[in-house]
C-alpha cells in the first residue's frame, strides 16, 4: 500500500540552530577528536615512512597500512581510495615504475587465518609479499592479494580479484582474474 508522503523542507534557521545546539554537545567533540586522531594516524603518519620514488603521486584519500613496507617506483600513480596493506609483520608491497592505479584498487599483502575450532578474529595471519613490475594499470576495484606477482606490462580490467603469477604484458579480466590477451 502506498502512501504519499509530504516533506518539509526546515528553514534555513532551523538547520543553523540544530547546527549550532550540536556545538555544544561534549559528544560532538568527541567525535571530533576521534576522527582528528584517525586521519592523523592513518593518512599523515604513513607518508613520513612509505619509500616513494621521484615523480610519483599518491592521492591523499589513500589508505597506507604498515607503510614502513611499502615501496613504490617512479612516476607512479595512486588513485583515490586506494588502501594498500603490507603484511603485519614482514611483508612488503613492491611497486615497479609507472604502475597506474584506478581508484579504489586494494593490495593486501596478509590474510586471516580460517582454522576450525578458533574465532577468526582470534586468530593468526598468513602472509605474502605483492610485486608489482612496470608499466602496469590495475582497474577500478581491482583486488590485489598476498603472494600475487604481476609482470612487466600487465594490465588488469577494473574489478578484477588477483592472486598468483601474472605473465608479462598479459590481459587480466574477473574474478578470479583469467588471462584473456595480450597488449600489443
Amino acid at each position: 500500500m502506498e502512501r504519499d508522503v509530504e516533506y518539509i523542507k526546515p528553514s534555513k534557521g532551523a538547520y543553523l540552530a540544530r547546527v549550532s545546539l550540536s556545538l555544544l554537545r561534549f559528544r560532538t567533540w568527541k567525535y571530533f577528536a576521534y576522527s582528528l586522531a584517525y586521519w592523523f594516524v592513518n593518512f599523515v603518519v604513513p607518508r613520513s615512512s612509505v619509500s616513494v620514488g621521484h615523480r610519483s603521486d599518491i592521492h591523499p584519500t589513500a589508505l597506507l597500512r604498515h607503510a614502513e613496507r611499502i615501496f613504490v617506483g617512479d612516476n607512479v600513480l595512486i588513485n583515490h581510495g586506494n588502501v594498500l596493506q603490507a603484511g603485519k609483520a614482514k611483508a612488503k608491497i613492491l611497486l615497479g615504475n609507472y604502475v597506474h592505479t584506478g581508484p579504489n584498487v586494494m593490495m593486501f599483502a596478509y590474510n586471516h587465518r580460517f582454522e576450525k575450532g578458533t574465532p577468526s578474529k582470534t586468530q593468526n595471519y598468513d602472509e605474502a609479499d605483492i610485486v608489482v613490475g612496470n608499466d602496469v594499470w590495475i582497474g577500478a576495484g581491482s583486488i590485489i592479494l598476498a603472494g600475487t606477482v604481476i609482470e612487466d606490462g600487465c594490465v588488469i580490467a577494473a574489478g578484477s580479484v588477483v592472486r598468483g603469477k601474472l605473465e608479462a604484458n598479459g590481459i587480466y579480466v574477473g574474478v578470479p582474474a583469467k588471462l584473456t590477451g595480450h597488449r600489443r
